[in-house]
């Protein structure tokens, strides 16, 4: 219950999530039966199969990219990695991806979310959803980087100049 994934929650109430068995929902194998009677299990292996291959396309294109860092080899469906543009120093890259994670949500445009690998603040999308595409996994980087310089981060990790007041 304390994986750095899961949000933290400081309301004035029990939060359910916390309480039930496996911190999930009743039925969790329904999901798991009704797509296997829909497609069988060539097709579940199939769609397993594409999630896998997804993951391994964003993993590569984080690899060939020059401001991105991928922190493990993905194994199934999930991707490990962080925004590191040049010139930003080590101690300031968890902040950096902390804030990065906050406005990919609110963005919406993708969704994942933050959790920490090696002591390191990292992104892990895990790609499960049956109509995740190639183009939706490529618009990961795009979107990160979109994001950054929103939030202030240029490319070569230098911060924004302040903008002078317009003249009266």
């Amino acid at each position: 219950m304390d994986a750095p994934y899961f949000p933290v929650t400081e309301a004035d109430h029990p939060d359910f999530i916390y309480l039930a068995p496996e911190m999930s929902r009743r039925a969790r194998s329904l999901a798991v039966w009704a797509t296997l009677a829909a497609y069988g299990r060539k097709g579940y292996r199939a769609m397993i199969e594409r999630h896998v291959a997804l993951a391994r396309r964003l993993a590569g294109q984080i690899r060939t990219s020059s401001d991105f860092e991928l922190l493990a080899e993905p194994r199934l469906n999930v991707v490990c990695f962080r925004y590191r543009p040049e010139g930003v120093p080590e101690d300031e890259l968890d902040q950096i991806n902390r804030r990065l994670g906050q406005a990919i949500i609110a963005d919406g445009t993708v969704y994942f979310g933050t959790t920490v690998y090696a002591r390191r603040v990292a992104f892990r999308p895990a790609i499960a959803n049956w109509r995740t595409t190639e183009r939706a996994v490529d618009l990961i980087l795009a979107v990160v980087r979109r994001l950054a310089r929103a939030c202030g981060v240029r490319p070569d990790g230098s911060p924004r100049p302040e903008r002078a007041p317009p003249p009266r």
